[in-house]
């Protein structure tokens, strides 16, 4: 068979492919040319592809890469602070002044940590719910330190409007709600139109239907549609969430939306735990997005998302990390919470699998956010991650995916390739340096966090 030549090779000792048969090759390889997969086989099926460069890992997995659905970078500026709050008392007291107080170099500087962090976990994309400082010159900045660490990547700009009853009655300050909805809009229009959509995108961010302004969650609607992209809003995250909204507006969020016509295929939102028959059906019909967040869940016992009725109705969901309430921008951990909160909440062992929560972090990301990614197949793009599977915890290593999920972390992966690039390769980054973020953050977090002033002595949250 004549050689044909592309750009990587990758020999792995398994492939987790992810595709329609959710095939794992023993002793697969992956063939790349420029930002695709040109080939993926057997090695005995495959010897005929001649890399520019080869890479040999007997030992490890290739995995798709992990997708992260919705974050707030920034928020790691206050990794570890906020502990035992529900929601409502978490924005109010903690988060939002944080949000209010930073300054855009604090910001960015946690940004690129969350974007290294990410990079270095086998995350190949990440949609950053970005709303402090959210002007136009630090939400573009942001897209470009994400664009920099090399990652895929969207930055969701969030959007608070005007100080609205709803937010006022339920005990949030007015710090963040600061702009009328046409400058909100106007300011959003601005950072699409001077911004090249392309590895990293910029999208509306109205940040919570329960408590914004709601011709501000039509115009975002609007703005996407206009803009060809898709929005992103929190709803339904804590219990009393739809209760507050219909008590305010007559109906459950999804029920409103959907009767004003913007509940479609561009919608997706952050959380969604609290809908009823009605909204999972509606949003399954609709063919919108859900970003299922289950570490943050879990420390804001905020409750575990219908994932079962959703999944069954169509909607599309992926997984995320949540920011400074999921500590941690790793999926690996989030994924095997996704399963233990399904069982645990149903006290049924097969309310989820690690297949499952597999399937989320990658192709039912890549579903939710429109990207040609998520499996290990020829034609998609290629974005995947390697992870070392010859450690102690990861032995024996009988069903690799199940191993991934139940015993692996971020920190396990030796390589990260995104668009064919690879961008992280055995504990160093390939596109920024990891001591400089790491500094950087260490410097502009502290001043933040020392000038609001959170810290007891000890280093304590005040009860």
């Amino acid at each position: 068979m004549t050689s044909q030549i592309c750009d990587i090779v990758i020999h792995a000792g398994k492939v987790v492919t992810m595709n329609d048969q959710n095939e794992v090759l023993e002793n697969g390889v992956v063939a790349i040319s420029g930002n695709r997969i040109c080939a993926v086989g057997q090695a005995q099926d495959m010897q005929h592809w001649q890399g520019k460069k080869t890479i040999h890992a007997p030992m490890q997995a290739l995995i798709p890469g992990l997708i992260d659905t919705h974050n707030h970078l920034f928020q790691l500026a206050g990794r570890g602070l906020g502990d035992g709050m529900a929601l409502w008392q978490w924005l109010g007291e903690f988060m939002l002044p944080l949000a209010a107080d930073i300054r855009p170099a604090e910001a960015l500087a946690a940004v690129r940590l969350g974007a290294l962090e990410a990079a270095s976990s086998g995350l190949t994309t990440v949609l950053d719910n970005h709303y402090a400082p959210a002007d136009p010159e630090t939400t573009i900045a942001v897209a470009q330190a994400l664009q920099d660490t090399g990652l895929r990547g969207i930055v969701a700009r969030g959007m608070f409007g005007p100080f609205t009853p709803v937010a006022r009655d339920n005990g949030l300050q007015d710090t963040l709600f600061r702009h009328s909805v046409k400058h909100e809009l106007d300011t959003m229009q601005e950072c699409l139109s001077n911004w090249k959509q392309g590895r990293v995108q910029i999208w509306p961010s109205p940040i919570n239907i329960i408590y914004n302004d709601l011709d501000l969650v039509l115009g975002s609607a609007e703005m996407a549609r206009k803009f060809d992209v898709r929005w992103q809003t929190h709803c339904s995250e804590a219990p009393v969430d739809p209760d507050i909204f219909q008590k305010a507006y007559g109906a459950r969020p999804f029920r409103w939306l959907d009767e004003q016509g913007w509940l479609d295929e561009r919608a997706g939102f952050a959380h969604a735990i609290w809908m009823d028959d009605d909204e999972i059906e509606r949003a399954g019909r609709a063919g919108c997005s859900i970003a299922h967040n289950p570490m943050s869940n879990e420390y804001l016992a905020s409750g575990p998302i219908r994932l079962k009725e959703l999944l069954e109705a169509g909607v599309r969901i992926g997984l995320g990390a949540d920011g400074a309430a999921g500590h941690q921008v790793d999926l690996f951990q989030i994924m095997r919470q996704a399963v233990y909160v399904q069982r645990l909440a149903r006290l049924d062992p097969q309310a989820s699998n690690a297949q499952d929560a597999f399937w989320l972090a990658s192709r039912g990301g890549a579903e939710m956010l429109g990207i040609d990614a998520g499996q290990l197949s020829e034609g998609k793009l290629a974005d995947m991650a390697l992870v070392n599977l010859d450690q102690a915890h990861l032995s024996p290593c009988f069903d690799v995916v199940a191993s991934l999920v139940y015993c692996a972390s971020g920190r396990d992966v030796t390589m990260t390739i995104v668009n064919g690039q690879v961008i992280y390769e055995n504990g160093e980054s390939q596109c920024v340096s990891k001591q400089e973020v790491v500094a950087k953050a260490r410097e502009h977090c502290t001043a933040l966090i020392t000038r609001l002033g959170v810290l007891k002595p000890a280093g304590l949250m005040p009860a």
